[in-house]
């Protein structure tokens, strides 16, 4: 029987604090609260100047702070080695620190030479105190019968030989098996007839040769037996020249503290304090089976039997071990052949957790830093339980295809863990890959693209944003510089990963870049508020998995009932065994269940627990289930039960299984359409129930004094091209809590008491209305007056009508007239941003556009076909009514690329981006009033002119397939009347 961790000491150390005054930090959020940049630099070659170009364009930019990458230069050709650790490396991560204290900027440093882990030094790959990465591989032989003995030499994989000679030494070898066929044409083995030969004593070395074994074997029993020699040694996978480090490896991770400790700690010194946190990025290396020393002999301790006689059940050859595709071994046994995968995969993941993240962590803490991981996806590891052991998981857009379960994978371990921060690497695209659509990449990424990633995340409970990324701007005053920047550099700019393909390249060296202050204020405001208390979670989905069908395995929905829970209301985290086997994760009554129990209490308070068909289960999970159900916690099977248990040599779950059924709230149905009917014959309702179903995703955060509810109408799409033909989405919405009900506006910082909403004994209904790819936040404040807010006398109950409260405090009705009054005549004011012998800037020439009838893209306009820039939108009317006069207007835009500002009457007003609707009355009045937009584009069709005539090669590994974008102003734009029906004066 496995046996979990009951009670681990969590890593809850973060840097994050606020200033606790909500309203004040909701209005202007501090750097805490803020997004981070993922800043790519080339290497060590750098100028000081350039270091602080960069972090104030950031720092200004309103992030709070940057990831610090060093990259090979992909752009040129070489050994692609970075000079991590050298004296010049040093100096400038030095003044990195000190400049991002003289911009209340914080550092997060990789914690190794770009990614996979790797450390200069390592000399003897052989030598298990250097902590090399390790691997095994396999050859075989069969043909073997009683009649066809065999004696001879040990088969040696050239593939292991190969990687070992990499690393300047040979394989050893760990394990000499052997087994019978049962069907030799699928390869499948008996389990009874598996053994392993002592090696020494049945398998014989070749005086002074470590390659040459020798066995003789004739089988006792008939049939066809298969002869496996099984080989370990070095990878010799290497970063940036230097060796990989072995995940599994407690003398890896020690070597690797080490090095911070003695070679840059102390040479930062006071600096270090800046930094909040040491980086990993995914785990991207490539082994054939994953080892580490010693591996055979931890495993019989840990298992109590010995795994290498069934080894051919975890062997594929030609599995590259990462992301690209999970292992299909090409021999599998008749009997427990998937329990002994699974005893394999959770053995990897202890390893990886003991030996590496615990210890990681553990120094981390030492040192008052964070460890933010991405800590195992893409490998044969349970992402939810690793999830656990670090101070802040980290996920990806990219990675996950931006499916929404993805991020779930890791929530349930962060609120059963107590963590404050979920991370996000967002939002890299790829032409043709990143959800983008086949013209997406660096330059092109629009603010809205990059809000639709994000978004999605935040409503499965992300809480902090990481850009990718921000390119260093190419200063350089070192040897062979040319003019001050890197030799090679041109217009627009050095980029770390090329011109078209990986995006994006967020920097002033992009029009929209003039907007980015509206977009960081946003982001901070929704992640401040996705920090506040606990998060609370309709339903937890049990999954125990070590693989995850992801992006380059085609992503695909884990829970997947078509949408059924998400439309009803529901939220939803995956929750591993490690999770159940938590001692905080029990079940227990609350004040308004006291017949019903829920898990977790204090923390995300499940309602239900789903197994999805489920076929197997730890026995340790299996009794949990059965104690949380007898304490009333409703337990759903959803299709087939559990049957078999999860690991081999555990005790039979089926008696414990048929136990379960007997209890009152224990159910089963046979498909996840059933859900939604038999949670609502339970009377398990969402906390934020929809009265329709509708496309809206919602995230509850709990604190003692307010419940706040983020919604987000994700449109049921899994594309950003998908997404912008999204529905606005309408429902009524029930919400669990009590107070006074409130929108927070993440796009001005303004907190506004809802005017209708039905109040009940303990919920709130409200009438909600999102606009495509628009969130907004509603908080059920039981005490107003801390937020500095009046509480008013009077509400209407008529969700139907559009009432809201002006700034006297008058209840009104915006009564529309159904009319229209367009605005025309507009004057374009165009600037044109082109390529400049300076790297780093652009030239800006003025076009100007007067009685512009229709408005079209710039593309559309003569000689602008390529045009990348800003353009200001001028116009006026005539208004015989206005705000005074109780008239108000609605302008509605039309559409907008990428990003834009509005000025009424020469005054700026906040702008909610995803909308195309914008009250705009209180700054209205009677006569003339003057309008003015302006829209800033992305870089790419600039970049597409420049390329074209310069014949710029990008990349290696890509060309350029895209084409010119739309950008600009376009279609009708018009104002919508409405009367101010005053309902009741306060």
């Amino acid at each position: 029987m496995k046996n979990y961790r009951t009670n681990p000491e969590w890593p809850l150390l973060v840097h994050y604090e606020t200033n606790g005054n909500l309203p004040e930090e909701f209005r202007n959020p501090t750097g805490n609260s803020r997004p981070r940049m993922r800043w790519w630099l080339p290497s060590a070659m750098l100028s000081m100047d350039g270091i602080e170009k960069d972090i104030r364009s950031m720092a200004e930019a309103g992030f709070s702070g940057a990831e610090v990458v060093p990259m090979p230069r992909f752009d040129t050709s070489g050994d692609f080695t970075i000079e991590w650790g050298t004296p010049k490396w040093k100096a400038f991560a030095g003044h990195i620190l000190q400049t991002a204290a003289k911009y209340n900027f914080t550092i997060d440093f990789s914690m190794t030479p770009f990614w996979p882990l790797a450390l200069p030094g390592i000399t003897d790959a052989s030598d298990p105190e250097q902590g090399a990465q390790m691997e095994a591989d396999c050859a075989y032989l069969d043909g073997i019968t009683k009649s066809r003995p065999y004696s001879g030499l040990i088969p040696v994989p050239s593939q292991a030989v190969e990687d070992a000679a990499s690393a300047g030494t040979l394989p050893r070898l760990a394990a000499v098996t052997c087994a019978r066929y049962t069907d030799k044409d699928t390869k499948t083995l008996a389990y009874s007839s598996a053994r392993a030969f002592r090696l020494g004593e049945e398998v014989l070395q070749e005086e002074g040769d470590p390659l040459s074994w020798k066995i003789t074997f004739c089988p006792e029993d008939e049939g066809e037996y298969v002869l496996f020699g099984w080989w370990e040694h070095p990878s010799g996978n290497k970063t940036c020249q230097n060796l990989q480090l072995d995940h599994y490896s407690p003398k890896a991770t020690e070597r690797l503290t080490c090095y911070w400790e003695k070679e840059l700690i102390p040479y930062f010194g006071d600096d270090f304090s800046h930094m909040v946190s040491l980086f990993i990025d995914s785990l991207e290396f490539q082994t054939h089976l994953d080892w580490t020393w010693g591996f055979l002999e931890s495993f019989r301790e840990e298992n109590q039997y010995d795994l290498a006689p069934y080894l051919p059940a975890l062997y594929d050859p030609d599995s590259p071990g990462c992301f690209v595709s999970f292992p299909v071994p090409e021999f599998r046994f008749d009997e427990h052949n998937d329990q002994i995968i699974r005893d394999y995969q959770e053995f990897l993941t202890r390893l990886y957790v003991d030996n590496h993240l615990i210890p990681l962590t553990r120094f981390c803490e030492k040192h008052h830093i964070n460890m933010r991981y991405q800590t195992s996806y893409g490998k044969d590891l349970e992402l939810a339980q690793t999830a656990m052991y670090v101070t802040i998981p980290e996920t990806e857009t990219l990675y996950g295809g931006d499916i929404l379960d993805f991020y779930r994978l890791q929530a349930g371990s962060m609120h059963l863990s107590g963590k404050q921060i979920y991370s996000i690497e967002a939002s890299a695209e790829m032409n043709g890959r990143g959800n983008g659509g086949v013209n997406s990449g660096n330059y092109q990424q629009t603010w809205g693209n990059q809000l639709w990633h994000i978004q999605r995340a935040f409503s499965c409970c992300v809480n902090q944003a990481v850009f990718h990324g921000y390119s260093y701007e190419g200063y350089y005053d070192g040897e062979g510089n040319e003019n001050g920047f890197l030799p090679g550099t041109h217009w627009p700019g050095y980029t770390t990963m090329g011109y078209s393909e990986f995006s994006n390249n967020w920097s002033s060296c992009q029009p929209n870049w003039l907007h980015v202050n509206h977009y960081t204020d946003f982001l901070a405001r929704n992640q401040f508020i996705l920090r506040q208390g606990t998060g609370r979670i309709d339903l937890a989905v049990y999954r125990q998995s070590y693989e995850e069908i992801i992006d380059f395995n085609h992503a695909v929905k884990l829970y997947d009932d078509d949408g059924l829970l998400e439309q009803n209301g529901y939220t939803y985290d995956f929750i591993s065994p490690s999770a159940l086997a938590l001692s905080q994760t029990q079940a227990a009554e609350t004040q308004h269940e006291p017949r019903r129990a829920v898990l977790a209490p204090d923390g995300p308070a499940y309602k239900a627990l789903i197994l999805d068909n489920q076929n197997f289960l730890p026995y340790e999970t299996a009794l949990r289930l059965r104690e949380f159900a007898s304490e009333g916690l409703p337990v759903l099977f959803v299709g087939s039960l559990p049957q078999q248990p999860a690991f081999h040599l555990e005790k039979e779950i089926a008696p414990l299984i048929q136990e379960l059924l007997l209890l009152p709230w224990v159910k089963q149905v046979n498909t996840v359409q059933e859900v939604p009917a038999i949670l609502e014959e339970l009377q398990i309702l969402p906390n934020a129930r929809y009265h329709k179903r509708s496309r809206i995703l919602n995230v509850c955060r709990h604190t003692p004094e307010t419940d706040f509810y983020y919604f987000y109408n994700y449109g049921d799409s899994d594309t950003y091209p998908q997404a912008q033909e999204m529905p606005a989405q309408d429902t009524p919405v029930t919400l669990s809590g009590k107070g006074l009900p409130c929108l927070l506006d993440t796009w001005s910082g303004s907190i506004h008491p809802v005017a209708a909403y039905q109040e009940g004994d303990e919920n709130v209904t409200i009438s909600l209305h999102l606009e495509p790819n628009e969130s907004c936040v509603i908080a059920l404040i039981q005490n107003p007056a801390c937020l500095g807010l009046d509480i008013p006398s009077l509400h209407t109950e008529a969700l139907t009508i559009r009432a809201e409260y002006d700034t006297s405090g008058n209840l009104y009705e915006k009564a529309f007239t159904g009319c229209s009054l367009p605005l025309e005549n507009w004057k374009l004011t165009l600037e044109k941003w082109s390529d400049s012998p300076i790297p780093s800037e652009s030239i800006k020439t003025i076009f100007t556009y007067d009685h512009l009838d229709p408005l079209v893209p710039w593309k559309d306009l003569p000689g602008q076909e390529n045009t990348s820039g800003t353009g200001i939108y001028e116009t006026s009317f005539i208004l015989e009514k206005a705000w005074e006069d109780n008239a108000g207007y609605v302008l509605k835009l039309g559409e907008i690329c990428d990003s834009f500002s509005l000025m009424v009457n020469h005054r700026e007003i906040p702008a909610n981006q995803s909308s195309s609707y914008v009250d705009i009355s209180p700054f209205l009045h009677r006569g003339e009033n003057t309008l003015t937009i302006t829209i800033a584009s992305t870089l790419l069709n600039a970049l597409l002119d420049y390329t074209s005539r310069n014949a710029i090669t990008y990349h290696k590994w890509q060309n350029e397939i895209r084409v010119p974008d739309a950008y600009g102003l376009w279609g009708e734009v018009y104002l919508l009347p409405y009367e101010k029906k005053v309902l009741s004066s306060l």
